[in-house]
């Protein structure tokens, strides 16, 4: 099983913070790969960085590299590009439809806790609810 862990899901999973018991379960399936896009990187700094009240945490410097280890690349090609561009979607969030359309062309499922994306089709995913800390 190939699993494309959706931003959050994979600052959550890093940090032990609580996730639902299923979507944990998930996550220690023997033989799963996991995948993470460098876009998941980019959105979860630039929120830790803008919005330190909901992402709370020592600088990036500190844990970055060691929250990679373990996790496959999952490039933004211009194929996933060019999909998440043009889905006639009603979910405007750049970095949700580009992980969808990275999942979908690189043939991974997306991993997440989105309940807009959970409505929306095209692409492989396993929807979790959030847990509120």
């Amino acid at each position: 099983m190939k699993l494309l862990l959706d931003s959050g899901v994979w600052w959550w999973q890093y940090h032990r913070l609580p996730l639902a018991p299923g979507l944990r379960a998930l996550l220690a399936t023997p033989g799963a790969a996991l995948y993470l896009c460098p876009l998941s990187v980019t959105e979860m700094l630039y929120k830790w960085r803008h919005k330190p009240k909901r992402l709370p945490g020592p600088p990036p410097a500190q844990w970055l590299a060691h929250s990679l280890t373990g996790f496959h690349l999952a490039p933004f090609t211009w194929e996933a590009a060019e999909l998440a561009g043009l889905w006639e979607w009603p979910h405007g969030d750049p970095i949700d439809r580009a992980l969808a359309a990275v999942a979908q062309v690189q043939n991974l499922t997306l991993v997440h806790t989105d309940t807009v994306l959970r409505g929306l089709a095209g692409f492989p995913q396993k929807y979790f609810p959030k847990v509120e800390v």
